[in-house]
C-alpha cells in the first residue's frame, strides 16, 4: 500500500510539505522489473518548481527479466522525396506534423531527489540462461533528468546455464545509470578442454551482450563448442552442431551472430531455431551432402530428435525419409509444375 500525508498550499508555485508511506508496495513496469518496496519519502518545496523527495526505500524482492528477443529496431530514417507528384506532394504536406514557430513555454518542473535504495538481498536477474542474486545500496541524487548514482548491487550468486551445464560466475555487480533498465556487469572463467574460458555478461538489462573469449584466443563459436561439448566445432555430429545452434541462439536473445558463425564454422546450408504450435523450441540443421540429396537434423529442447534425408530421384520424383524419437516415416512424391 501507498499513504500520503501533508499539506499542499494552492497559491503560488504550489509549495508542499508532503510524506509518503511505502508499505509493501508493488511497482511493475510491464516488461521488465516487478518489485516489493517499503519506506519513507518526504516532497518538499513548490511542486511546480524543482520540488525535491528525499528518503529511504527498502527493496525486499525485485526481478529484472532478461528479454528473449533482441531490443526492437531504432526509429524509422527519414525519407527524402525526388519528383514527387504534385498531388502525392499535397497529401504529403497534410499528413506531416506542422513545423511552424514554436509557441514559448514556461521552464517545466524538473524534481530533484535525494534518496537511499538498501536492498540487502533477493534482487533476481534472470533471463537467457542466467539465474542470479544480488544485493547492496545505492544512493540516487540530482534532478530527475539526470540522477547520478553513487554504490551499486553485488553478485551473492549467480550462473549461467548452458544446456545442462552450469557456470558459476565469479563476480557480477548491477548499477542503474538514470533510470530503471540498469547495467549488468557479470564475469565467470572456467576451464575447459586445453583452454580457459571467460564469459562476460555486459550490457543493459533491455540489450544484454554475452560474450564467450579464451586463453589461448579463439573464435566465439569455436570456445562454445569446446566449452559445452568438450572438442572442436568440427568435430561435433550433426545432433550436436543442432543442440549447439539452439544454445546459442538462447544465449544471443534470438541473434544472428553466434548462430551465423556456428553455420559457416561447420559448412552447414542451414541453421534455424523453430517453434512449434504449443511454444516448444528445436534447433533444426541441414545440409547437401550431394546434388540430389539433402541431410536434415532437429534437436528440441524437451530431448526430442529428428534426422530427414531428401532424395530427387528425378525432376519430378522424389523421396523423403524421418527417423525420429517418435516416429519413423518413408514417402514418395510425384511434383509437376503446370
Amino acid at each position: 500500500s501507498v499513504s500520503v500525508s501533508g499539506t499542499v498550499d494552492l497559491t503560488g508555485n504550489l509549495p508542499a510539505d508532503l510524506s509518503i508511506n511505502l508499505n509493501d508496495a508493488r511497482y511493475a513496469d510491464g516488461e521488465l522489473v516487478t518489485a516489493s518496496l517499503a519506506g519513507s519519502l518526504t516532497v518538499n518545496g513548490p511542486l511546480l518548481r524543482d520540488p525535491l523527495i528525499a528518503g529511504t526505500v527498502t527493496v525486499n524482492r525485485a526481478e529484472l527479466t532478461i528479454p528473449e528477443n533482441l531490443a526492437a529496431a531504432g526509429d524509422v530514417a527519414d525519407v527524402t522525396h525526388r519528383n514527387t507528384p504534385r498531388d502525392v506532394a499535397r497529401t504529403i504536406e497534410k499528413a506531416l506534423p506542422d513545423k511552424g514557430a514554436p509557441v514559448p513555454t514556461a521552464r517545466p518542473s524538473v524534481p530533484r531527489v535525494d534518496v537511499r535504495i538498501n536492498a540487502p538481498a533477493r534482487i533476481f536477474v534472470r533471463g537467457r540462461g542466467l539465474d542470479t542474486e544480488l544485493g547492496g545500496s545505492v544512493r540516487l541524487t540530482g534532478p530527475v533528468t539526470s540522477v547520478s548514482p553513487s554504490g551499486g548491487f553485488e553478485i551473492i550468486r549467480g550462473r549461467l546455464s548452458i544446456l545442462g551445464q552450469r557456470i558459476t560466475f565469479d563476480s557480477g555487480r548491477v548499477t542503474l545509470i538514470g533510470d530503471l533498465d540498469p547495467y549488468v556487469d557479470f564475469t565467470a572463467t572456467t576451464p575447459g578442454t586445453d583452454i580457459t574460458v571467460t564469459i562476460r555478461v555486459t550490457g543493459r538489462v533491455s540489450d544484454l551482450s554475452i560474450r564467450f573469449t579464451s586463453q589461448p584466443e579463439l573464435p566465439q563459436d569455436e570456445v562454445l563448442a569446446r566449452l559445452i561439448f568438450g572438442k572442436g566445432i568440427s568435430s561435433l555430429s550433426p545432433l550436436q552442431v543442432a543442440r549447439l545452434a539452439a544454445a546459442a541462439s538462447e544465449l544471443a536473445g534470438g541473434g544472428p551472430s553466434i548462430m551465423d558463425s556456428v553455420r559457416e564454422a561447420t559448412g552447414l546450408d542451414d541453421l534455424d531455431v523453430v517453434t512449434d504450435e504449443e511454444g516448444n523450441t528445436a534447433a533444426r540443421a541441414g545440409r547437401y551432402i550431394s546434388d540430389n540429396a539433402y541431410l536434415g537434423v532437429e534437436a528440441g529442447s524437451a530431448g526430442s530428435g529428428k534426422v530427414t534425408i531428401d532424395l530427387d530421384i528425378t525432376g519430378d520424383l522424389k523421396a523423403r525419409g524421418a527417423l525420429g524419437t517418435d516416429e519413423s516415416s518413408l514417402g514418395i512424391f510425384y511434383e509437376k509444375d503446370y
